[in-house]
């Protein structure tokens, strides 16, 4: 009889703990568990097709690469009326609010921009 007793706790205890890792998560959107690190989430290529809640025009495209070693690529391009562009700027990124936000370092023509980022 004990061992069924126990056997039956084990099992809710289980149950109980899985439960409780799926139902929250840091980030709406994200797994509530993975074996990747955030770092590893965050590298790669991201087109950004919302901004402060907006949907992008289809005339802006703007995309960013994030590298394991901190290093990122933004791109930024348009085309629209007659007349199209791009640029392209290099810097580094890290963590920032529990890793909640990026930070972004870019030098461009000698002058340093920050820029905080909400993922």
């Amino acid at each position: 009889m004990k061992r069924n007793t126990f056997s039956s706790l084990v099992m809710v205890a289980s149950v109980v703990t899985i439960l409780n890792f799926s139902s929250c998560g840091k980030y709406e959107e994200g797994p509530n568990f993975t074996l990747r690190t955030k770092k590893g989430r965050l590298t790669g290529e991201w087109e950004v097709v919302k901004m402060a809640g907006q949907n992008m025009p289809s005339s802006y495209e703007i995309e960013f690469e994030f590298e394991k070693d901190g290093d990122f690529k933004y791109t930024y391009s348009y085309s629209g009326g007659g007349s199209s562009y791009s640029y392209s700027y290099n810097g580094e990124w890290d963590w920032k609010n529990d890793k909640e936000d990026i930070k972004l370092e870019i030098n461009v023509d000698g002058f340093n921009y920050i820029l905080d980022f909400e993922i």
